[in-house]
């Protein structure tokens, strides 16, 4: 009986003893938890009435703290989104062993993502999306096994993807768009058997798309757009048995190029397809039409062609967006697409398509957008009306309605009043439109652009368009009517009028200056012909004004200061008189002044050095006098200046934009002065300045002869002595070359080139051959070798030393030295590391950018330009050609190879 109480009492010890250090276990690890908390609070940057500051506190539990999910007093869940939180992620968080998800997305956290999350081995989703992280993405993210979502958008992570994350073989979802990330995608990434959701949108990976892709068995969307992924689309990712989920497919933005494959019918349940923005050509694979499930079909700016199949919109029942635009597609617009009625976006803009514009457009009751500009669409030829638009009245959702650029040649019905009263823009630019402006146009309340220009549009502007409150925008330039309405000024948040090339005339209607919201006013080429309104210049958020061409009259008034937010003003081709107002010089934002071919009088103003950022000033062909401000030449973006035809006098400025004006900027101004090269005579300070260098020049003319002879005698006599000196010494070494004050011997030529090998071959032709070297110095050389078996070697030596050893100019070869006796004869050049332009011109491996290529015809232009005209002899290339055209490593031009150059006397 004792025995079985001894063993009762040591069992009850035991458990005793299981759930003391249990129960200390689990006390220390909810210390661990709470510690980790309070550290990752401390990284934060938080206000005093954020709720982490007032709700995490001491008082009470963290498991009932906002954002925390707890398990057995273990953190499973920290979820704090949207909470405008600032500062760092804590490594700390690590010690939460516990935690499943971690959701930090939509704050304003920065740093770097601690490499320590990679010890939460139970974590299944990591959400930071919407931060302002930085550094690099952690390769140890690898070790959360059991990870199934990585959402990292929308920061500035930068870096390589790691291939390890390949390890992560439960994840589902991978996001790390809107960042920085470089590199190519890794082929690892194809281990995601189960992974859905694939997006690396905006980034600046490059490469090829992995082929790799297609073992993603259950993946559903792919979205790579915005990157620079090359060459063509992996066949791989159109395995049906291997991506028959495949419901999104958004390559757009890329560099991609080849064509679209013909296995795309296979994606039998693709909703969304996106390749806008590649250099794909050929047509569009007639399977992808079989895909019923389709929805979205973006590929415009591509190189697409052909023809569209006529039951387009049989096949596609479910289409909700199509834009083919800016490709090169032609034939018919099939009218079978109004048989797609819950299409919402129609966009077939910058194509070739020839036939009618379809008249059942009306089927598509949904329709928000519809864009045909700039094709050959043409109207219906059995009325002289644009029915079609009459079809439109049916689509109550229109908002954008673009047909510019299409030989239309028809007249606006009045029935376009019916449209949808949510149309915002009606487009309708250079469509061979005639007859009147419809009244109905009025009806549209929502309209915010109206853009009809370049028509022949008669009559007046209706007076309707008074009641378009909403209406921002009115282009009617280009046309022939006659008549403003003043109901027009009664458009409150107008900001662009563009009346220009019509037929307006009298007067400026007074009421524009009710317009204060106008930021652009043309009425240019018109027949207006009287005084600019005196509240015109209160319109103080003009930035673009144009009243050039027309016959208005008086004096520029000093009230032009107002506008102060103007960036381009033309006023040219007027009968404006008096001075320019000094206060020209409050336009701080102009780029362009423009008040050429009026009457303008009076000096230059002074303040026209006011405007900074002025590029462009015209001021010729007006009655203008005295001098040219040498201010003007400070101003340093001014790139374009004519004050020609005006009474001008005094020296012309030699500064800024004047180092390069030429005749044509300043003829008509017999009284200017100081500028020779422009056929101008020097001013009387610059002869009397001149005079003095004539007669220092004759004192140096009469005094340099002396000094120079006798000098040379005193060279000959040296140089007597020397030889005798020299022919005293047994010298064994006669092939000599110096480079600088250095003596190399042949021997070191040859070991330069390591004997002449082939290997440092650079190039080779009739007179000889041109070697790479490398001297004891380390530097490199051309060492041009000239064959003494070619007849001319020695004429063409000669004549290449002759000129290279003459020419100053940056875009020739410069020659270093020569080595030259008897039987060798060879020249040190200048090396240019990038070779010879025939090498990048027909070479498959290099290609020269569109700007290089100019850069280097202006090279070898200045070159030719040197050697004919400012050379002290003219000189002919006689040979000049790719091969002869070299590229130091900054890609500048240098002319070399003078053998059968000729020196015209």
């Amino acid at each position: 009986m004792l025995k079985f109480a001894n063993l009762t009492s040591n069992i009850h010890v035991f458990w005793f003893l299981i759930i003391f250090s249990t129960l200390s276990s689990c006390l220390s690890t909810n210390a661990t938890d709470y510690a980790a908390l309070m550290a990752f609070k401390s990284n934060l940057v938080l206000q005093k009435d954020s709720i982490l500051s007032t709700n995490w506190t001491s008082t009470t539990h963290f498991c009932s703290w906002f954002g925390i999910s707890c398990f057995n007093q273990r953190v499973t869940k920290l979820q704090l989104s949207g909470l405008a939180l600032e500062g760092k992620v804590s490594s700390y968080i690590a010690n939460m062993s516990q935690l499943v998800e971690v959701d930090l997305s939509s704050n304003k956290l920065g740093g770097i993502l601690p490499s320590e999350l990679g010890f939460l081995k139970q974590l299944r989703i990591l959400n930071v999306t919407k931060n302002s992280l930085q550094g690099t993405i952690p390769s140890n993210l690898s070790q959360c096994e059991h990870l199934q979502e990585l959402h990292l958008s929308y920061n500035f992570i930068s870096g390589n993807i790691p291939g390890k994350l390949g390890l992560l073989s439960n994840l589902r979802f991978l996001g790390i768009s809107y960042s920085n990330l470089t590199g190519e995608v890794p082929a690892s990434l194809g281990n995601f058997s189960k992974l859905e959701t694939f997006s690396l949108v905006e980034n600046d990976l490059f490469g090829e798309i992995p082929e790799e892709l297609g073992k993603l068995t259950s993946l559903r969307q792919i979205h790579l757009r915005g990157n620079n992924f090359a060459g063509s689309i992996p066949h791989s990712i159109f395995n049906i048995s291997r991506l028959e989920r495949l419901t999104d497919l958004g390559l757009a933005e890329n560099d991609l190029n080849g064509y679209i494959p013909n296995e795309f019918g296979r994606l039998l349940n693709l909703q969304y397809f996106e390749f806008e923005s590649n250099r794909v050509s050929g047509g569009i694979p007639y399977g992808l039409f079989n895909i019923t499930s389709l929805q979205v079909v973006k590929t415009t700016r591509n190189y697409l062609s052909g023809e569209l199949p006529h039951d387009l919109g049989n096949r596609l029942p479910n289409l909700e967006e199509i834009s083919l635009s800016h490709n090169q597609f032609s034939g018919e617009l099939p009218s079978s697409i109004c048989n797609a009625t819950k299409l919402l976006y129609l966009q077939v803009e910058n194509n070739s398509f020839h036939s009618s514009v379809p008249m059942t457009l009306g089927k598509l009751e949904k329709l928000e957008v519809l864009n045909l500009q700039f094709n050959l669409l043409v109207n219906n030829p059995r009325s002289i009306y644009l029915d079609f638009l009459n079809s439109l009245v049916n689509c109550k959702n229109l908002q954008y309605l673009v047909i510019d650029s299409n030989p239309l040649n028809g007249v606006l019905p009045e029935s376009i009043g019916n449209l949808s009263s949510n149309l915002k823009v009606f487009a309708a630019v250079s469509c061979e439109l005639m007859g009147s402006t419809p009244y109905g146009l009025g009806n549209l309340s929502s309209l915010n652009s109206l853009e009809l220009s370049i028509n022949d549009l008669q009559g007046k502007v209706p007076s309707s368009l008074g009641s378009l409150q909403n209406l921002e925008r009115i282009y009617l330039s280009g046309n022939q009517l006659g008549f403003i309405p003043a109901e027009l000024c009664s458009i409150k948040i107008l900001g662009t009028l563009d009346l220009g090339e019509n037929r307006f005339s009298g007067s400026i209607p007074e009421c524009f200056q009710n317009l204060t919201e106008l930021r652009g006013i043309s009425l240019d080429a018109n027949n207006f012909n009287s005084f600019i309104p005196v509240g015109f210049w209160d319109l103080v958020k003009l930035e673009g004004l144009d009243l050039s061409r027309n016959n208005l009259h008086g004096m520029v008034p000093t009230e032009l200061g107002n506008l102060k937010a103007l960036y381009i003003m033309d006023l040219s081709f007027n009968n404006f008189s008096g001075e320019i107002p000094n206060s020209v010089g409050n336009l701080q934002n102009l780029l362009a002044l423009d008040m050429s071919h009026n009457k303008l009088q009076g000096p230059i103003p002074n303040s026209l050095s006011n405007l900074i950022v002025i590029e462009s000033l015209n001021l010729s062909s007006n009655g203008l006098s005295g001098g040219i401000p040498a201010s003007l030449g400070s101003l340093r973006d001014l790139k374009d200046i004519n004050l020609s035809f005006n009474m001008l006098q005094g020296e012309i400025p030699q500064k800024g934009v004047f180092t390069n004006i030429t005749y044509q900027d300043l003829m008509g101004n017999p009284k200017l002065c100081g500028a020779p090269n422009l056929n101008f005579p020097l001013c009387s300070s610059q002869a009397s300045g001149r005079r003095k260098r004539r007669t220092t020049l004759l004192v140096l003319k009469i005094t340099i002869p002396i000094a120079a002879a006798f000098l040379l005698i005193s060279m000959c006599i040296s140089f007597v002595i020397l030889s005798r000196e020299r022919q005293a010494k047994n010298q064994t070494e006669s092939d000599s070359l110096h480079v600088g004050h250095q003596i190399i011997t042949y021997h070191e030529l040859v070991r330069a080139t390591q004997s002449f090998s082939e290997s440092n071959l650079l190039g080779k032709g009739s007179s000889g051959m041109v070697y790479k070297g490398k001297l004891s110095d380390g530097s490199f050389v051309a060492i041009k070798v000239f064959n003494m078996q070619y007849a001319r070697a020695l004429k063409n030596f000669d004549a290449e030393c002759e000129v290279l050893s003459n020419v100053r100019h940056r875009n020739f070869v410069k020659i270093i030295t020569t080595c030259s006796n008897l039987e060798f004869k060879a020249m040190v050049l200048e090396f240019m590391p990038n070779g010879s332009l025939d090498k990048w011109l027909y070479s498959e491996s290099t290609c020269l950018r569109l700007e290089q290529r100019l850069d280097i015809l202006i090279d070898v232009a200045m070159a030719m330009e040197y050697l004919h005209h400012e050379y002290t002899v003219p000189i002919v290339h006689c040979d000049l050609k790719p091969s002869n055209v070299l590229l130091d490593e900054d890609m500048m031009a240098h002319v070399a190879d003078f053998g059968i150059a000729k020196i015209l006397a």
